[in-house]
């Protein structure tokens, strides 16, 4: 069976047979690393990584969350400020454009080094609200501060080869509530709306992805979030040529949607072309991928037909051929 679209989360910091045998059978996209997978040396990490890689028998991208600040699956060997830091700072004139391509650059080399190919950053979200899920994980509340900075960083990045991914479109910066726990609801005007997307339509150019947001905006969908709406993805789409990529579909934001091989459809339907799954159970993704192998065959969905998978398949690749595109 083939899971090519979707990215998955293990447990533990050990390659052991069970992986393996689960990987080799289903042959995911890939494996976003979370601080549980992170080894206490940089060579174990390097060792876990290349070892899931070798014996995967397919080409496996390694994903990450390494924005900085309190969102930092690893360690660095050199300081990685929170985003509203690097932000402050260079409105403030203390740092420059050039300053931030750098710092994306030695990001970048460390990922690259320890063979991680796609960091879930930066944020493009505007700092609206100082609340748990967004504060200080935000550049700015200035659409072309965060736009600027978010250039820089992404280039610096993908200097190295590795894929930079904006997140969370339309902007989590419209919403108070966290999406981790329940569906946030936006009632802002196309005008508020339009601000916030205007980030990353301003970066789309320099990043090879762009996560959804578990919200709803209801200018742009009044019922759906937009990781489910149509509307919301089709919106990306007309500036964006790049792979869009779900938020985690175990979200508390997504519960009332179905199971997670329902609402994996229902994103993929939408014009999700990337499924991400964070739940660290390999016998529950399983399960998963089975009643979702299952449903596709049942529904006749535009989506999962030929064409549209070959679309799919050109947006999946702005992740997985890093050197090409960079």
């Amino acid at each position: 069976m083939f899971a090519g679209q979707f990215i998955i989360s293990i447990g533990g910091k050990k390659v052991d047979k069970e992986i393996i045998d689960f990987l080799r059978e289903y042959k995911p996209l890939g494996i976003i690393l979370f601080k549980e997978n992170i080894p206490e040396s940089y060579d174990e990490l390097r060792e876990f990584i290349y070892k899931l890689k070798g014996k995967a028998g397919y080409e496996l991208i390694i994903c990450i969350d390494q924005e900085g600040g309190r969102v930092k699956r690893i360690n660095t060997p050199f300081e990685l400020p929170a985003a509203r830091e690097l932000g402050e700072a260079f409105e403030r004139g203390l740092i420059n454009e050039q300053d931030i391509f750098e710092l994306g650059e030695k990001l970048g080399a460390f990922l690259a080094r320890h063979g991680i190919d796609v960091n879930f950053s930066p944020v493009l979200d505007l700092y609206c609200h100082n609340h748990s899920v967004i504060g200080d994980r935000a550049f700015s509340s200035d659409p072309e501060v965060v736009a600027k900075i978010g250039i820089a960083l992404s280039k610096g990045m993908m200097s190295t080869g590795v894929i930079p991914v904006g997140k969370h479109f339309p902007g989590h910066g419209l919403v108070k509530e966290d999406s981790h726990i329940e569906l946030p609801i936006s009632e802002a005007d196309n005008e508020e709306v339009g601000k916030h997307i205007r980030t990353f339509r301003q970066v789309s150019h320099a990043i090879r992805g762009i996560m959804t947001a578990h919200i709803v905006v209801k200018s742009i969908d009044s019922k759906l979030p937009c990781t489910l709406s149509p509307n919301c993805i089709k919106m990306l789409k007309e500036f964006f040529p790049g792979c869009v990529i779900s938020d985690d579909l175990t979200m508390g934001a997504l519960k009332e949607f179905g199971e997670i091989h329902e609402v994996a459809l229902m994103a993929i339907s939408a014009g999700c072309d990337v499924i991400l799954i964070c739940k660290k159970d390999i016998n529950f993704l399983a399960k998963t991928f089975e009643k979702f192998f299952e449903l596709t065959k049942k529904e006749k969905i535009e989506n999962l037909k030929r064409e549209k998978l070959l679309e799919n398949a050109k947006r999946i690749a702005y992740l997985k051929y890093r050197r090409k595109f960079a």
